[in-house]
């Protein structure tokens, strides 16, 4: 879940940018699929093969603002995704409204191969109840998050008409707000058909518009989230506030390695330590260092953080990784706006909102 997490965030790349040549989709598909067990206690519930069907409508901007937001061509869009997890009882149904961007990696021809990343919020018609509902661990809240990365042949059968193929791998999640949260892993396969109107061949790009700044760039800036203080259903949520500050070098067009610094206290774990009469202390900092990718305005970060202080009886671990997704907005673009993920190895613990900014 995590990698899908970086790859999907790394796919945002393409916003719905104001221009005068768009080409149009709507499209249908269907999806069949299965569910991942990722731990023992999930086997149980995980033998079931879920089924979907998913209506969008997606825009390809094709002039040059458009294109250098991303470097590339893409699609993007909205979509509305019904499953049916096959288990009425335990797991029931998902409702989802999602967002997606679709860059392009061939684009000559009648077919077309594309990545597509998704992200949105998802109703959950069953979650964990502890009296009526004790086996479904994956959902404790009836609104989560829902992620996917999809792979996509699309075969343009003439200018108004394309199939579509894909493969998908799809997670649905609450983000740590409530506990248990397992989250669901399941891929599928989906086939589908596009309605285009006003496509046109897509020309190359001149390279002049790949140009880049070498200089080094300096960020600081906050973050905030919610946190459970139990795995209990009716556990309640507080707030986690830290501060972040680092620098950004670029390597290429849009490589680039980082490290910084953060600060944060968590008052859910202050709580914990109360209920169950530990001396740690809330407050956590640590030192990151990773890779990034630059495409225009969005940054996409990939780190390593190594704790110098933490709540040591509640968290043991004292290395993490942070998966960030960054946004800069405004004329000056110094203000960025952006949210990350905190992983132990494969598990994900909390997601949170970041405020930055960005010196050059």
């Amino acid at each position: 879940m995590i990698k899908l997490l970086y790859t999907v965030l790394c796919l945002l790349t393409c916003s719905l940018i104001s221009g005068q040549e768009t080409v149009t989709f709507y499209g249908l598909k269907g999806h069949y699929g299965f569910i991942i067990a990722h731990s023992e206690e999930l086997k149980p519930i995980s033998q079931s093969y879920p089924y979907g069907i998913q209506l969008e409508y997606s825009r390809l901007k094709t002039n040059d603002k458009a294109w250098k937001t991303c470097y590339c061509y893409g699609r993007s869009g909205f979509s509305f995704a019904y499953f049916n997890f096959a288990n009425p009882e335990v797991l029931g149904s998902s409702y989802n409204l999602l967002y997606f961007v679709e860059p392009y990696f061939t684009y000559k021809g009648p077919l077309k191969l594309s990545l597509r990343g998704t992200i949105g919020a998802t109703y959950l018609n069953k979650k964990f109840d502890a009296a009526t509902n004790p086996e479904n661990l994956l959902f404790s809240s009836h609104l989560s998050f829902f992620l996917a990365l999809s792979l996509n042949l699309n075969y343009h059968l003439n200018d108004e008409y394309a199939l579509n193929l894909s493969a998908n791998y799809n997670h649905i999640s609450n983000g740590g707000q409530k506990q248990p949260n397992k989250g669901m892993n399941f891929p599928t396969v989906s086939i589908g058909i596009d309605r285009i109107f006003n496509f046109k061949p897509l020309q190359s790009k001149p390279d002049e518009l790949r140009a880049y700044e070498t200089s080094i760039e300096y960020y600081l800036g906050s973050f905030f989230s919610l946190r459970s203080s139990g795995n209990e259903a009716e556990a309640s949520n507080h707030l986690l506030i830290g501060f972040l500050g680092g620098g950004l070098k670029p390597l290429s067009g849009i490589n680039g390695i980082n490290a910084g610094v953060e600060l944060w206290y968590d008052y859910s774990d202050e709580q914990i330590a109360e209920r169950d009469g530990l001396e740690d202390s809330a407050f956590s900092s640590a030192i990151t260092l990773g890779h990034h990718f630059k495409l225009g305005n969005f940054y996409f970060l990939q780190q390593f953080g190594g704790y110098v202080t933490r709540p040591r009886n509640i968290q043991p671990r004292w290395l993490y990784q942070r998966y960030s997704f960054w946004y800069r907005i405004g004329r000056s673009k110094k203000w960025t706006i952006g949210a990350s993920l905190i992983a132990y190895g494969k598990v994900a613990d909390h997601m949170d909102a970041r405020l930055l900014y960005v010196i050059d």
